[in-house]
């Protein structure tokens, strides 16, 4: 049976009690008025009442007294149905503790198969975190061709091992020192701070790193989520593993739940992360 029948239940007999409690206390009230009546006739015989009327009077005692005699009758089925309907309260009330007590304890164990699947998926991400390290370490060099420059760009001349798409509000707390731990292990980096000059064209120089980058390390945030920027480079690095390009992008989730992911953008939640919370 479920909680809401058993919740169901409880309201209906508590509803059928106060009406029997209704009930009995109608029956107390009419056997009050009938005493009452029986007490006055009492007191209205005298000495000078005639036999004729005396004996009418005790005949109405004794009617009244008869429908008292009913309404005890009454008052003792009633109190049975309550006790009977007390009882059926207590076994539905205990019914609803045990019910609730397994609904918490079907919870408790739905909430912990639910953090084992997701620990089990972290720890799947987690286990992905070498081979992408070989995948981008200074080992691995490749020769892209580099696109044409403008005058604007003509100074850049480099190819980078990885481009990192962030959003501002993260650098401090994990792509500054994400970026120059990556730098110092050797691996040419992309990354505003070392890469945009003053003066440069912000597109076009974000555009070469785009480009001319063997991998694109994206630090999903909230913040990431809101920005245009964050996007039209994500947008990039999406295009070029769409032309056929093999894997492109190193996701790593930065104070992001799944379902945030899952709502920004459904084909990243399938990527194999990092996630800065583990």
């Amino acid at each position: 049976m479920s909680i809401s029948t058993t919740m169901s239940n409880i309201n209906r007999i508590q509803k059928d009690i106060a009406s029997l409690q209704k009930q009995l206390s109608d029956e107390q009230r009419k056997e009050a008025q009938l005493s009452g009546k029986i007490n006055q006739i009492k007191r209205s015989v005298t000495k000078s009442t005639s036999l004729s009327t005396l004996n009418s009077k005790m005949s109405e005692i004794s009617r009244h007294k008869n429908d008292i005699s009913r309404c005890n009758s009454k008052k003792a089925d009633i109190n049975k149905k309550i006790t009977a309907k007390t009882g059926d309260l207590h076994r539905y009330q205990l019914q609803l503790i045990k019910e609730q007590e397994n609904d918490q304890k079907k919870r408790i164990a739905a909430q912990k198969k639910l953090e084992k699947e997701q620990l089990d998926y972290q720890k799947k991400i987690t286990r992905e975190l070498k081979s992408q390290k070989r995948a981008i370490s200074p080992s691995h060099k490749f020769n892209r061709p580099v696109i044409n420059k403008s005058d604007e760009t003509e100074d850049i001349t480099e190819s980078y091992d990885v481009f990192i798409s962030h959003a501002t509000e993260d650098k401090d707390s994990f792509v500054r020192p994400l970026a120059e731990l990556l730098r110092a292990k050797g691996i040419n980096v992309w990354y505003d701070e070392f890469s945009l000059g003053w003066g440069k064209s912000l597109r076009k120089t974000i555009d070469y790193g785009l480009a001319n980058s063997r991998f694109g390390v994206v630090v999903l945030s909230k913040s990431f989520i809101k920005k245009d920027w964050t996007e039209y480079e994500l947008n990039g690095l999406t295009a070029r593993e769409m032309s056929g390009e093999n894997q492109v992008i190193l996701p790593i989730w930065h104070e992001v739940s799944k379902s945030d992911i899952l709502k920004f953008s459904p084909t990243l939640v399938d990527k194999m992360a990092l996630n800065t919370s583990i």
